[in-house]
């Protein structure tokens, strides 16, 4: 089952594309309720979602079937922080803060991309025996 290596990566990846996309609509959220007061920030926890779907059992319906390890149960959820207020008006928002995860969210998404469409282009090159 070596051979399905690339496989998994792939599926792991669309799995923290998945994540990703989740935590840029979150922060974007906090963004634009930046001046509501009494707003609480909320984050994506997906810092375990790799390690929860490494140790999953795989199950396929036929023995030649490409094992998936996108399985429920390791999707990333919604945490509030329920830190301090920052400001008088009792929001915990900053924005540069936000500014700076939703960018570094930005550099995970891209990077995970590269890896897939690398992957991908491998596969084709294999297929297509070089040419």
């Amino acid at each position: 089952m070596e051979g399905w290596i690339m496989f998994k990566l792939v599926d792991l990846m669309a799995k923290g594309l998945d994540a990703t996309n989740l935590r840029h609509k979150v922060l974007s959220n906090n963004l634009a309720n930046a001046n509501t007061p009494h707003f609480r920030r909320s984050d994506v926890d997906f810092s375990t979602i790799f390690q929860q779907s490494a140790t999953l059992p795989v199950v396929t319906t036929h023995s030649r079937h490409i094992p998936s390890i996108r399985k429920k149960g390791t999707e990333a959820r919604i945490i509030q922080d329920r830190t301090t207020a920052l400001r008088n008006d009792g929001s915990n928002v900053d924005v540069d803060r936000e500014m700076v995860l939703l960018l570094e969210n930005q550099l995970h998404y891209q990077a995970m991309t590269d890896v897939i469409s690398r992957r991908l282009n491998l596969l084709r090159t294999v297929i297509g025996e070089g040419r």
